[in-house]
C-alpha cells in the first residue's frame, strides 16, 4: 500500500477536529441557553426534595446543602453572575 492510498482511506484529521470543535460550541451554546432560562438545578444531595431522613429514620431533616429548597444555582449560573456583577464594576 502506497502513501497517497493511506491517506485516502484514513480521511482527513483536520475535519474530525473541526467536527469535534463544532459539537463543543453547540453543547457550550446550549449549556449557556439552559444557565440564562433555567438558572437552578435540583439539588444533588437530597435529589430536589430539601430534606434528608434522619439517622434513626423516623424523622425528616432540611438538607444542609440547598436548605431545604431542593435547588441549587448552576455552575454555569455562578460566572455568568461573576462575570456581570465583573462587567457593571468597571
Amino acid at each position: 500500500m502506497d502513501l497517497a492510498a493511506a491517506t485516502a482511506t484514513s480521511g482527513d484529521p483536520t475535519l474530525g477536529k473541526l467536527i469535534l470543535a463544532a459539537a463543543g460550541l453547540l453543547w457550550l451554546a446550549g449549556y449557556v441557553a439552559a444557565c440564562a432560562i433555567w438558572p437552578y438545578t435540583k439539588c444533588g444531595r437530597c435529589k430536589g426534595k430539601g430534606r434528608h431522613p434522619s439517622p434513626t429514620g423516623k424523622a425528616w431533616r432540611t438538607c444542609r446543602r440547598c436548605k431545604g429548597s431542593g435547588a441549587r444555582i448552576r455552575r454555569g449560573r455562578h460566572v455568568w453572575n461573576a462575570l456581570r456583577a465583573k462587567s457593571s464594576d468597571t
